[in-house]
Order: structure tokens, then sequence, then C-alpha cells
């Protein structure tokens, strides 16, 4: 850990206490694209459900299945998508052996399936994987990781997918602040695959990144102390793909021994970007921020009580959990 690594220089010799910075600095590429996040369940999702009729008669599928269910298998094959369990549905007739994880343990459900001529329904909502969009915050060239968001992406049973796919994303429009509303970005995920993920935390989302990076700059980043109150800006795409450079005023740096969210609290000043966000916004989240050349954090909250103001989290306890 990167923390840990400073510790030890810091106890085994005080004359290298004044180097500990250029030591334990990296060189990454920086982000500020727009990317599309797919993470995949083991199995099918059921999120919800609706009485259908079988045998003429009223059923509810949740008098068999439970919300958040997984179904991992049917007809003793794997489940891995909503594909999966179609093709497996469509060879049934009228009911279907199914295994679903249920709190950590399999448990056989039989799933009663109504059909006619050209369609069929098991009353049942289900998903097999959850998409978000964010910005990536940089590519380590050394360990060939892509880092995104700052935070984790979580369904609403606050489950952590750790594997997925990136893909490339464009942002369509931008729906503004209110006082009432943060604000997002509106975008689309593409088709085109640029990255597998591997790891979703609470300090960001990260993979391998496919693309091949041209015309990138290589950055240092910096530690805590490095880091002053004042002017700074960070990169996010606020139309199409363009990355924007928005200006901010760091306004209050919180000292950390450990790894915590929030390190840094800065207020939007620039008027060009208030005009079209009225403030920080969602989609914002893992916008690289850069003071003297060097990537000191990410963006990762919007305050709830001033549009301008938001957070970000130190750049070193991104990388320590890269």
């Amino acid at each position: 850990m990167l923390f840990k690594k400073l510790f030890i220089t810091f106890v085994v010799s005080l004359s290298l206490l004044f180097n500990i910075t250029s030591i334990f600095a990296i060189d990454v590429y920086l982000g500020g694209e727009s990317v599309g996040i797919v993470l995949n369940y083991d199995g099918v999702l059921i999120t919800g459900a609706y009485e259908i009729e079988y045998h003429h008669q009223k059923y509810n599928p949740f008098d068999d299945f439970q919300p958040y269910d997984i179904i991992v298998s049917a007809n003793n094959q794997k489940i891995s998508s909503i594909h999966d369990l179609t093709k497996e549905i469509e060879k049934c007739v009228n009911n279907m052996n199914v295994i679903v994880k249920r709190n950590n343990n399999n448990v056989q459900v039989n799933m009663k399936i109504s059909k006619n001529e050209q369609n069929f329904t098991t009353g049942l909502y289900v998903k097999d994987s959850v998409k978000g969009i964010g910005t990536i915050t940089y590519y380590n060239p050394e360990t060939g990781q892509l880092a995104c968001l700052g935070h984790s992406l979580q369904d609403e049973n606050n489950q952590y997918l750790k594997n997925g796919t990136f893909y490339s994303s464009v942002i369509e429009n931008i729906k503004k602040s209110t006082k009432l509303e943060v604000g997002k970005k509106i975008g689309s995920i593409q088709n085109n695959e640029i990255g597998t993920i591997n790891e979703n935390n609470d300090y960001g989302v990260f993979g391998h990144y496919f693309t091949q990076l041209k015309n990138k700059q290589l950055y240092q980043t910096a530690s805590q102390n490095e880091i002053n109150l004042g002017e700074a800006y960070f990169l996010t795409v606020l139309d199409d793909n363009t990355v924007t450079k928005c200006q901010i005023e760091i306004t209050d740096l919180e000292k950390q021994d450990e790894i915590k969210e929030k390190g840094i609290h800065f207020r939007l000043i620039d008027e060009k970007v208030i005009s079209q966000t009225n403030g920080i916004i969602q989609g914002m989240s893992g916008s690289p921020i850069i003071q003297n050349n060097k990537l000191i954090g990410c963006v990762t909250h919007a305050s709830a009580s001033n549009l301008l103001e938001g957070y970000g989290m130190y750049i070193e306890w991104m990388i320590d959990k890269e």
C-alpha cells in the first residue's frame, strides 16, 4: 500500500524525508474522457414480479422467488445472461427447474411459464448487469490499469459487482442542477469496448485498458503535502466526447492519514461551465483534478447545500486501491 511505503521510509531514514514525494510519485496519463461502465451479475437478478395467468389461475412468482434472487442455472445449464435464460425458457412447455443464489445459498425453484403460440411470460422482472457513465481519472502505464469514477458503482441492493467491461460513451445533453436536484450528464454507452473491469470498490472502478493512447502527456501524481488552497482545474466531458477544462478554487484540504473520501473541498468558478451545468453534476465523478501541473485527486461528490461546491479524493488513495 502507498501509505505503508511512506511510513516505512520515514522510520528507516529521516534524511530521506524531504525526498518522499519524488520517490513515491508515479507518472500517469490523465483522463477526463467519459466512459461507459457495465458490470455483470454472475447470473440473472430478479428485481420484481407481476401476476400472470398459469393454468387458468392467477399466479404471483414471489410465491416461489424472492426479490434479488440471482438465477444461476436453468435446466442444468449455467445462466450468465438474459439471453441464456431466454434460450432455456424457449425449450420448455410450462415450467422449468432453476437454481437461484439466495443469501449465499443455492436454492432450487420451479419457474412457472405462461405460453401462447408466439409469446411467453414468467412474471419476473430481471436484469443481468448494472450500467453507468463516469469519467476516466487516469491510465497507469506501469500497471496497465484504467481508473475511473472515484467511488463504487452499486445496484439497488448495494451489491458490489467486480467484473465487467468499459465502453466508449458520448454525452448528448446536460440536465442542469437546481436547488431541488443535482444535475447530471445525459449520455449513451457505445458498442465499442475499450477495456475489461476487474475491480469495483469504494474508491473507484478499475480495469485493463485496450485502447492505444496517442498524443497523451504524462503527469506526475502529487502527495497531500504538495496540494495548496487556491486555483486548480478538473477535466471532464460536457458535450459529445470533447474534454473540457473546468476552473475551480480549492477552499479546504483535510489532512488524512488513512483512506477517506472528501479530502479536497473546492468551488467551481468557471463561468462558462457554470452556464452549462449550474454547478457540479452527476457524471463528473472521476474527473481528474490538476494543480501545478500534477494530478492531485478526482471529483467524487457534489455538495447538497451549494450547487457550486464539490469534493474530491486524494489521488494517492485511488492509486493505493488500484
